[in-house]
């Protein structure tokens, strides 16, 4: 399994990647994802999702702040013939994400 997490690097293997997300997610709970589109050819399968949690702990460096955070997805997956994943490519508003918890002022929201 190869991910590739933009921001976050590329990674090989899943016990690899297992620390790298937990370490992102584990700092959110009450995380939901809704599917808004899937579309899929050949071996990708896309989705985009729209995603809210509460950040309760350490995210990238910023303490936990407490807030509702929302931000956009989208999860590219390429599904080998035996049905099992063998890469995605993860897409996250990061931009939104840190202005929600406090750790970066966006100028055009005021």
């Amino acid at each position: 399994m190869v991910w590739h997490g933009g921001a976050l690097g590329t990674v090989n293997g899943v016990d690899t990647i297992v620390p790298i997300l937990g370490g992102f997610i584990g700092a959110l709970d009450d995380i939901h994802a809704e599917v808004q589109d899937v579309i899929a050819t050949d071996d990708l399968v896309a989705l985009r999702l729209l995603v809210t949690a509460v950040h309760t702990g350490n995210l990238l460096g910023v303490p936990a702040s407490g807030n509702r955070v929302q931000w956009d997805a989208v999860d590219i997956y390429r599904v080998a013939e035996d049905g099992k994943i063998s890469e995605q490519w993860a897409f996250e508003d990061l931009a939104a994400i840190l202005s929600q918890v406090g750790a970066i002022k966006l100028p055009w929201l005021g």
